[in-house]
């Protein structure tokens, strides 16, 4: 069978990971060589690095036709579950419930009882500025959902992550943590994630990336994702990056 060239059409850390299944399942069921498509683009190098790179079932980057992840016209919602979805649209039988990733993160002792802060995404700013939904308004009942799920967890370390890279948009929300700590790469972030109690984001890369985790590394991971109702509804009705995994606070 012919090989097959894959991309996403955004270059986000959660627009490629809700391909990461496939090609092991194109390996394991149909037999056939994965390739990342040469004009595939990414927000950063990590991003390929981690997803891509790290992938056996990814056999390289190649020239030709784009024949897999979010094509023109491919989307539409067959099954609840975003990456099965996906699976199934590619002709596959629904084999995963969550994002993979294939790096195995090294453990980092001292996190235990830390619960990582991260409300920075460039999709989200981008969505609400086009929008023009005010950033103040969003902003405090994002605060109010941090605060919130920190009450849950007052034995606890909430600190800031800051990358020493701009990978990840400036940080418009600034919640009350006890420290920050410095990220040199996504994966130095990866062990953290893994290492830590906990992990809070927005919408975003972020927590696509800390359900793969959770699922393959640290069960008893705490995953937030603070995000609002309206997306919420929308995403989980169109199949898209919503797992049963992460605990979403709602506002």
């Amino acid at each position: 069978m012919s090989d097959v060239i894959l991309a996403a059409f955004h270059g986000g850390l959660g627009d490629n990971l809700q391909f990461s299944t496939l090609p092991e399942e194109f390996h394991k069921q149909q037999g056939r060589d994965t390739y990342i498509w040469s004009q595939a683009s990414f927000r950063n190098q990590e991003i390929y690095d981690l997803v891509w790179g790290c992938n056996p079932y990814v056999k390289g980057i190649k020239d030709g036709e784009w024949s897999a992840g979010d094509t023109p016209e491919r989307h539409k919602t067959l099954l609840k579950n975003g990456i099965a979805n996906w699976e199934v649209l590619h002709d596959l039988k629904p084999t995963n419930k969550y994002p993979k990733i294939y790096y195995q993160p090294e453990k980092v002792d001292a996190f235990k009882n830390i619960i990582l802060v991260d409300l920075s995404s460039i999709s989200w700013a981008k969505r609400r500025s086009e929008a023009g939904i005010s950033m103040a308004d969003e902003g405090k009942k994002i605060l109010d959902a941090y605060e919130s799920i920190k009450k849950e967890h007052e034995g606890k370390t909430f600190l800031g992550v800051e990358f020493t890279q701009n990978v990840s948009g400036t940080p418009l929300i600034e919640p009350d943590v006890t420290g920050i700590v410095e990220i040199e790469s996504i994966f130095s972030y990866v062990d953290l994630i893994y290492s830590s109690f906990g992990v809070i984001s927005l919408h975003s890369g972020q927590s696509v990336l800390a359900s793969s985790i959770k699922n393959q590394y640290n069960n008893d991971l705490e995953v937030y994702c603070i995000m609002d109702k309206y997306e919420y509804e929308d995403q989980k009705r169109r199949s898209i990056y919503i797992f049963d995994n992460v605990t979403y606070s709602i506002y």
